[in-house]
């Protein structure tokens, strides 16, 4: 029986070219697109980067979801997310936010942004996972990426093998996180 994964995430990530990305745009029917911009903080001592993980406030619309994330494996990541009523992570007040802030030894007085880019989102639902095509627009770039983000535990590399077959390409191994690229990106 196929296990939820709560508190975690699970995704596979591949790199696109633009004319992949069209690609599969145009051969799948893809009913949400989303606009978000994704600020991403850390301490002086980069804290946050040396445990692997993530701190972020991803804007969509009028909503502002807090998200720490901390990798375990490369497909998988512990992820704690919740709505907030602030644009500024020091701001928070939450009491279970700040609870995991402090598991992980993040003190929210110490935080800054360290990056922001914006990003549409094209999400097709299927019945294990939803699947992103994402169009990240950095400072200095633009790329695109496919994410498939399990919801139940499954063989998710042959479903989505099956999927990109359309295109004649297929997953390997997970390309760089959406902040490690920006964070390239800002250094040129």
């Amino acid at each position: 029986m196929a296990e939820d994964l709560k508190n975690k995430e699970r995704e596979l990530k591949i790199m696109l070219t633009q004319d992949q990305f069209e690609s599969l745009l145009n051969s799948y029917d893809f009913p949400i697109t989303i606009r978000q911009t994704n600020t991403y903080y850390d301490t002086v001592d980069h804290r946050v980067k040396k445990m692997n993980g993530a701190l972020r406030l991803r804007k969509i619309e009028d909503r502002t979801i807090f998200t720490l994330k901390k990798r375990i494996d490369p497909i998988t990541l512990i992820e704690l997310e919740k709505d907030v009523d602030t644009d500024d992570l020091r701001s928070i007040e939450d009491p279970e936010i700040l609870d995991w802030l402090k598991q992980y030894g993040i003190s929210k007085e110490h935080v800054a942004p360290i990056v922001q880019f914006s990003t549409i989102r094209h999400i097709l639902n299927t019945k294990d996972a939803p699947i992103c095509l994402d169009e990240n627009k950095f400072e200095h770039s633009m790329d695109y990426e496919l994410e498939y983000e399990y919801k139940v535990d499954h063989d998710g590399v042959h479903d989505l093998n099956v999927f990109l077959n359309k295109i004649g390409i297929q997953y390997t191994k997970n390309g760089p996180s959406k902040l490690q690229r920006a964070m390239i990106d800002q250094q040129h």
